[in-house]
């Protein structure tokens, strides 16, 4: 399609369709009823010339029974008086098809009737009847009238094409005009359908794509659908619809991401959930597993938490917890997942890390959370609020994400129980087990 014809029909909605759908109606109504009315006035004009004429051939026959009855009977009084009465019969009949014929605008019918009542009007005196001018004037008319009545046979004629050619004219008129509608309509259509049934289907497909399981695949329909449908190549309805698709795909998107964080964060430290933070475990103790990698965890613990809790009550222990979980993620890289494990319990996941740089990452946790001031911990008997931190390594310390878990709490577990604030490692543990 050409650019003017995208424009023009970017430009059509159902009112402005509507709304010329009537105005053709209207014309096209208004153009019956005058063509109806045209052609009327055409048939009556036909009709009234077709009765004038028939007339003339009567007038005609009445003229020659005069003409021969004035011929056939002798001179008398008495035929004088019936000639008479019928020149006058004869000028009156002119005088009727002379109205008529003036109406109908026969100007040279009508001049020939005027003339010939003249010529009946002189006729009347009884002084011409008597000389016999009558002998001269009847046939003298009579002769007249046979070229009038051949031109008016003509008229006639005329006046029966006129209504036929009008009646052909219209039906042309009104079959230009269909086919005109006709194709118009076909143009629409199609275009219509390049417009809106198209792209239509292909947002279709492209909807098919959208995968409720994975929400990235939201993302990706909306960019597929921006890519491929566009604005300036379709409908302005299509246009709003995709629109809107796209908007609903990125509110989506947007709604996923924030139920997401619902699911997988805790609501208290906006740290990992528990369920998060085993489901990365597992995947990466099997990845681990079969590319030779290594994969550390770190279970931390705050210490003499229950004491502080008692003594300053669980709002300011839920403060504290906050605070904690902060310094976690700080400390922490972008690739660790950190998550509350339940409690006052942490936990870290070191992906594609062994235990020495596991190690140095928790010490320099424990390190800051060992210098940071905490409100009423003067009053705990160490006089600070610290954590113990146990890690254990895949594979070297476990072969399945389950028996990491337990290694890396074996090794917090010792930290407490010897002197707190401090980091172990499951390693250490075997190692005085062996001695």
């Amino acid at each position: 399609m050409s650019e003017s014809g995208r424009k023009f029909f970017h430009t059509l909605s159902l009112r402005y369709l509507v709304f010329a759908g009537i105005l053709l109606a209207v014309l096209l109504l208004a153009g019956l009823t005058g063509f109806i009315l045209y052609q009327g006035s055409l048939q009556k004009k036909a009709d009234e010339t077709q009765m004038i004429y028939k007339e003339l051939l009567d007038f005609r026959s009445f003229l020659n029974m005069v003409d021969q009855q004035s011929r056939a009977l002798p001179q008398s009084p008495e035929m004088v008086q019936e000639m008479s009465r019928n020149t006058k019969l004869l000028q009156f009949r002119l005088s009727n098809l002379q109205t008529r014929a003036e109406k109908l605008r026969m100007k040279e019918l009508a001049s020939w009737m005027n003339s010939s009542q003249m010529k009946l009007e002189t006729m009347l005196s009884d002084s011409e009847l008597k000389n016999g001018s009558v002998d001269d004037v009847i046939p003298m008319i009579a002769l007249e009238l046979d070229d009038v009545v051949l031109q008016t046979a003509i008229e006639v004629r005329l006046a029966s094409e006129k209504v036929y050619d009008a009646v052909q004219q219209f039906f042309f008129v009104l079959l230009s005009l269909l086919i005109s509608i006709i194709i118009f309509a076909g143009w629409l259509i199609a275009s219509n359908y390049r417009q809106t049934v198209m792209p239509l289907n292909q947002l279709a497909e492209k909807l098919r794509l959208l995968n409720e399981e994975l929400p990235e695949s939201f993302h990706d329909t909306a960019e597929e659908v921006k890519k491929d449908i566009r604005p300036d190549a379709f409908s302005k309805d299509v246009n709003q619809i995709t629109d809107s698709i796209v908007r609903f795909c990125q509110n989506i998107e947007l709604k996923n991401k924030k139920l997401d964080e619902l699911f997988i964060k805790d609501e208290k430290t906006n740290l990992y959930n528990y369920r998060h933070f085993k489901d990365h475990l597992i995947v990466d103790v099997a990845r681990a597993k079969r590319f030779e990698e290594k994969v550390s965890i770190a279970m931390i613990d705050i210490d003499r938490f229950k004491a502080y809790n008692d003594a300053n009550g669980h709002v300011a222990g839920d403060i504290v917890l906050e605070k904690m979980a902060r310094i976690i993620r700080e400390e922490c890289r972008e690739a660790d997942i950190p998550a509350r494990f339940g409690g006052e319990e942490f936990a870290v996941l070191f992906s594609r890390t062994d235990s020495r740089k596991a190690i140095e990452i928790v010490e320099r946790l424990r390190s800051v959370i060992e210098a940071e001031p905490f409100y009423h911990e003067k009053e705990l008997p160490d006089g600070q609020l610290t954590v113990s931190a146990g890690i254990a390594t895949c594979p070297d310390d476990a072969a399945d994400w389950y028996s990491l878990i337990n290694n890396a709490d074996k090794a917090l577990y010792h930290a407490k129980n010897t002197g707190r604030n401090r980091v172990v490692h499951f390693r250490e543990l075997a190692e005085e087990n062996g001695q």
